[in-house]
């Protein structure tokens, strides 16, 4: 059974990390000078691209090629916050260019892409490279490294505060021991291993770019580096205090390796950040707790299930576990609705994204395995003490449940292993980040950008683009009518100014009202002729 069950849990984490979809970060590319497909007439003499957030650039992964694959760069990339400006080298002759970029986001997850131009009238083909396969090979490898720094780090941790303070010190001590000793290894390998596959996707230089000069400091920043150092170290320390019997040391370790898992991800660029970062902390440790100890008082059953007396005081163990695992589990929910708040902000994020498809799978299994725990503490374990005889047939059945239990556990590591690289729920879904997209109008399109789209002031720009791509005085006047259907307010007709060649703009409260607006973009461009483009635009809270 218990083979079967390992199997099984091996196997379903396997098809989930295997299957995962490409790791798509926090930061979001919402502009590049100049912008995608653009016909310039005179060529450029640098490249600028905005994120959504702050980026940096290790080993200046931003390069810039012509048709016939040489770099045109001077290679001096500069990242200042969420800009990155690229010089390039002479002057461009006419033809096209593609860049190809690497970023490592706020929170620490490499993101890439690539966009391309036309100097002069050339006739070139420009088509952006397609995706490098190599990046998906890491992106996979990525998920079942962390996968592996998960489950040992927790495990050793959760399993040094169970041998702690609930273990009874019986003889199966010693080989218990052995098992968290196992786990920090295991925990430390899949440590060190996600930072050469982070470089190798932040620089597409492959494994070997970690040994590059300022790689690893690059990867090592925005809590990367401290969050390997807090899981080595505790690691450390709680098998060396376990090895002395030194009881603080062992639970100083398991608190530091446990929580080191929050201080890089998602929560560190997550907003407010007092309730991510605690939230994070408080989930990590408790989880820990659970998972670990679920896994010892697997092993401690299955050690002592030959014996009645043992089975008798194996059951006064797991009635301490259980205490353990309730305030463990009541954590977990209270800090995961938490965290799923701050990720998700609305409830079509939550349906829509993979972020929240993810987080509904990894919230149902912890619920199913809570109600197993909760079944085991109120049933199994009152009917295990009350009687040896009646505890042995108790005993098998509770050896399966928690044997369960651990098993989803291990699948709930997997999808975290994978939810912690993907694009958080409400940013998938545009939820608080700036709104920007590009519609017909006419022969040529408008680009609409709301900044930063969230209820009260917003700066609407509008840029009118001619069939080319190019920003262009292509209308005597142009005027803007808002609408929120739900709530039969507008249209609130506007005109925004000119702040150049082809880009208006509105500094304006009138989205003060959180929900799906519409704004209707007339462009008067003539006497007698109007062209229109519709927007519907979510406006976050």
């Amino acid at each position: 059974m218990p083979r079967r069950l390992l199997v099984a849990a091996l196997v379903a984490t396997s098809a989930i990390l295997l299957t995962a979809v490409p790791a798509s970060a926090h930061a979001v590319l919402l502009a590049t000078t100049p912008s995608d497909g653009a016909h310039l007439d005179t060529p450029p003499s640098i490249v600028t691209m905005t994120f959504s957030e702050h980026v940096s650039a290790p080993l200046g992964a931003v390069r810039v090629f012509d048709a016939a694959g040489k770099r045109v760069d001077n290679g001096n990339v500069v990242a200042s916050d969420a800009t990155v400006t690229l010089g390039l080298d002479g002057t461009l002759a006419d033809g096209c260019y593609i860049v190809t970029w690497r970023v490592i986001s706020a929170d620490s997850h490499p993101v890439h892409g690539a966009f391309n131009f036309v100097v002069g009238a050339s006739t070139d083909t420009c088509a952006s490279p397609p995706p490098d396969p190599s990046d998906r090979q890491y992106e996979i490898a990525g998920a079942v490294a962390r996968f592996v720094a998960y489950t040992g780090t927790l495990l050793a941790a959760g399993g040094a505060l169970f041998l702690t303070v609930v273990h009874d010190r019986g003889g199966d001590r010693y080989r218990l021991r052995r098992v968290v000793t196992g786990a920090a290894l295991g925990g430390g390998v899949g440590v060190l291993a996600t930072l050469p596959i982070q470089a190798a996707l932040a620089t597409g230089l492959g494994l070997t770019a970690i040994t590059k000069t300022g790689v690893l400091g690059e990867v090592a920043a925005d809590g990367v580096g401290l969050s390997a150092v807090l899981a080595l170290a505790g690691l450390a320390v709680l098998t060396v205090g376990l090895r002395v019997a030194n009881r603080p040391a062992a639970l100083l370790g398991a608190a530091a390796a446990s929580v080191s898992f929050a201080f890089a991800g998602h929560t560190t660029a997550t907003d407010p950040r007092w309730l991510s970062m605690s939230a994070d902390i408080v989930h990590a440790a408790a989880g820990a707790a659970w998972f670990g100890g679920l896994v010892l008082l697997t092993s401690t059953l299955r050690g002592r299930r030959s014996n009645d007396d043992d089975a008798i005081a194996a059951g006064s163990v797991v009635a301490r576990f259980t205490t353990m695992a309730t305030i463990c589990v009541l954590a977990v929910t209270i800090t995961g609705t938490a965290l799923g708040w701050t990720e998700v902000r609305a409830l079509r994020a939550l349906t829509s994204t993979t972020y929240g498809q993810l987080l509904i799978a990894k919230a149902a299994l912890a619920g199913v395995i809570a109600l197993i725990g909760a079944y085991n503490h109120y049933r199994l374990v009152p009917a295990l003490q009350r009687a040896a005889e009646k505890g042995h047939d108790v005993w098998h059945h509770l050896m399966r449940t928690v044997r369960v239990e651990a098993v989803g556990m291990v699948i709930v590591l997997g999808l975290t292993a994978i939810l912690v690289n993907v694009t958080p729920a409400r940013n998938a879904a545009g939820i608080g980040t700036i709104y920007s997209k590009t519609e017909t109008l006419g022969a040529g399109s408008v680009n609409l950008v709301v900044d930063p789209n969230r209820a009260g002031t917003n700066a609407i720009h509008l840029y009118l683009l001619d069939p080319s791509g190019r920003p262009a005085a292509l209308a005597e006047a142009v005027t803007l009518e808002l609408s929120l259907p739900s709530n039969q307010l507008g249209p609130i007709r506007r005109e925004p100014f000119v702040a150049g060649p082809g880009h208006y703009q509105l500094n304006s409260s009138d989205l003060s009202i959180p929900g799906k607006w519409s704004i209707v973009v007339r462009a008067q461009v003539s006497k007698f002729e109007e062209q229109a483009a519709t927007f519907e635009v979510t406006v976050s809270p």
